[in-house]
């Protein structure tokens, strides 16, 4: 495969005619793409260690060397998206979405945005990473076993949720201690509509929870959630949050891209976080 073969390949699985902000490829050498070595957070020594072994390519999820400062775009679009979806008026939507958008892209205006690129092109080794594409797809399958859980059981538990969550592959085998934990609620709590949210560059905001709350949302299943939120969704008191694991999430997804690439003849050796 080549780079673009690659990339049009996450454009194919996700169903998207563009790619999000925070994704794509960091370097194209141009050259055939036989051996990747993938991973979810990759740096410039691992692009080292990947010439040093004879590899091709590297794949990252998360976006270091993503030369796009607009992800206060992506982030305002996709939870004003998002809060949509669980029935947040479209006027409310917009405002709490964009409210936090500017700070996103704020914070690109310090970083260092060309390091991977860099070393990349002195290796002469490509580089992509895919964020968003590699989290939208772990949430669609997610959301789908929330679905099927909600229809045979409409009375069904937080403890549902996270036996049910206990039977996708990357959950179960989740380092100790990272596994899916309630964090709001408690395990016989009634779980009532289920979302789960796992794209849109960062977790909502307690403003955003808590609207989705008061729009009926009866329990969040993420990848991880701050403290403010934590306190104040607990004295909210209505909904509950279950923290389904960030590195087990961003496998999910990544898995799944990197599956549809093997599948096209290129060898992948997993390290660096995906389980």
């Amino acid at each position: 495969m080549t780079v673009k073969e690659m990339y049009q390949t996450v454009l194919d699985l996700v169903g998207l005619e563009t790619m999000s902000e925070d994704s794509g490829i960091v370097y194209d050498n141009g050259k055939e793409v036989k051996k990747i070595l993938a991973g979810i957070d990759m740096d410039t020594t691992m692009l080292m260690l990947a010439k040093q072994l004879g590899f091709d390519c590297v794949a990252q999820h998360h976006p270091a060397g993503i030369i796009n400062a607009n992800t206060g775009e992506l982030f305002g679009r996709d939870h004003m998206k998002k809060l949509m979806e669980c029935g947040v008026p479209i006027n409310e939507a917009q405002k709490l979405a964009y409210a936090n958008s500017t700070k996103r892209k704020q914070t690109m205006h310090s970083r260092n945005r060309t390091q991977m690129r860099d070393v990349a092109k002195l290796l002469d080794i490509s580089d992509v990473a895919f964020h968003t594409p590699a989290d939208m797809l772990a949430e669609r399958y997610t959301q789908k076993k929330m679905d099927a859980l909600m229809e045979r059981n409409p009375r069904c538990t937080v403890q549902d949720v996270i036996d049910e969550l206990m039977t996708i592959r990357e959950y179960k085998e989740a380092l100790e201690g990272q596994q899916p934990e309630v964090w709001v609620g408690s395990k016989d709590s009634f779980a009532g509509k289920i979302y789960v949210e796992m794209y849109g560059v960062g977790a909502p905001s307690l403003d955003e929870y808590i609207a989705c709350s008061n729009a009926g949302i009866g329990t969040f299943v993420g990848m991880h959630a701050t403290a403010e939120v934590i306190e104040g969704m607990k004295k909210h008191g209505k909904s509950n949050i279950i923290i389904a694991g960030h590195m087990a999430s961003d496998s999910l997804g990544f898995n799944q891209i990197l599956d549809a690439w093997e599948a096209k003849g290129v060898e992948i050796v997993r390290i660096s976080g995906i389980v």
